[in-house]
């Protein structure tokens, strides 16, 4: 719970940011996300451990740098930090550890102003490492006095992710939305016993608003909700140079 705290603590300090490109003008971004992700995963392999599936629940706080190459592709890379909480994994609790990626936008149509629709699609790849301690039963463990040792555990796990979405305009909002396909790789590993880790839900959606603060575009909040593959709540901030 502390280090819950610490990082949402770090992320009103520093605002947020969203994935959504920046004003065309401007070929530099950068900005801060805060997000609450919770998502259902199942398990299979050599370790058991009471249930095959789980839930993670995961706070997360990134920053993003983003590069216009050109008009239509946008280039990103992002570093943050993220804990996570399975209850049904032995009541999993890592302390934050690093999180990275990036990826890539690519424009498919641009619209003409004042609606300036737009379609496009992201592909973004991250990567986390956790680790917990548990007590492990290693004899009379159904007896009155049982011998437990404390181990290790550490769960990591890369996470693919590609979406199509579509953009408007309205006064000084820009909403979007659109569906996300995404999968899960990770190893759930107790000593030199492992199990694999992957999604239960790989499609799902996602929508949202940039709420610009000035005229030029180059500062905006960013609200956004996804659901099905991933239940998330992620606020942001960014800013073009």
């Amino acid at each position: 719970m502390r280090t819950r705290a610490v990082v949402l603590g770090l992320a009103m300090a520093a605002s947020v940011m969203s994935v959504a490109p920046t004003h065309a003008a401007s070929p530099v971004s950068f900005g801060v996300e805060l997000g609450v992700v919770s998502r259902d995963i199942e398990e299979e392999g050599d370790l058991v451990k009471g249930t095959p599936t789980g839930i993670v629940d995961s706070t997360q706080l990134t920053a993003r740098l983003g590069v216009q190459l050109a008009p239509p592709v946008l280039l990103f890379g992002e570093f943050g930090v993220a804990d996570i909480v399975i209850d049904e994994f032995d009541q999993y609790r890592s302390d934050v550890h690093p999180l990275y990626g990036g990826g890539a936008r690519l424009v498919l149509f641009e619209g003409a102003y004042p609606e300036q629709v737009s379609v496009y699609s992201d592909v973004r790849i991250v990567r986390l490492k956790t680790d917990d301690r548990l007590i492990v039963c290693t004899a009379n463990c159904s007896g009155p006095l049982p011998v437990e040792v404390l181990v290790d555990e550490e769960i990591s796990w890369t996470e693919y992710g590609v979406s199509l979405g579509i953009r408007g305009r309205y006064e000084g909002w820009r909403p979007f939305g659109g569906f996300r396909v995404s999968r899960l790789e990770g190893t759930d590993r107790v000593g030199a016993v492992t199990a694999d880790i992957r999604e239960r839900e790989m499609v799902g959606f996602f929508l949202g608003t940039d709420i610009w603060l000035d005229r030029d575009e180059r500062a905006a909040i960013t609200v956004q909700l996804s659901g099905i593959d991933e239940n998330a709540l992620r606020i942001g901030y960014k800013v073009a140079f």
